[in-house]
């Protein structure tokens, strides 16, 4: 089953920022430049309390790409 929503541990992102620091942009670009997760791809972004909720938008097949790999391996 292939998922379009993700909950990954900001432990797993490895972003260099204390979770009381991330901010959407913080984490956006983590996700656009270190995932290379395209940004029209985002449908939801959320910080939660010590993770993040991706939801991706269901109108694009992406699932055989790398960074769709990636962020099933790290969620």
């Amino acid at each position: 089953m292939k998922l379009r929503e993700f909950n990954i541990k900001t432990e797993n992102l490895e972003l260099g920022y204390a979770q009381s620091d991330l901010n959407l942009e913080i984490v956006e670009e983590h996700l656009c430049y270190e995932l290379d997760v395209p940004l029209e791809y985002i449908n939801k972004l959320e910080i939660l309390r010590d993770s993040l909720y991706v939801k991706l938008t269901d109108s694009v097949r992406y699932f055989n790409e790398d960074w769709y790999v990636n962020m099933q391996r790290i969620a």
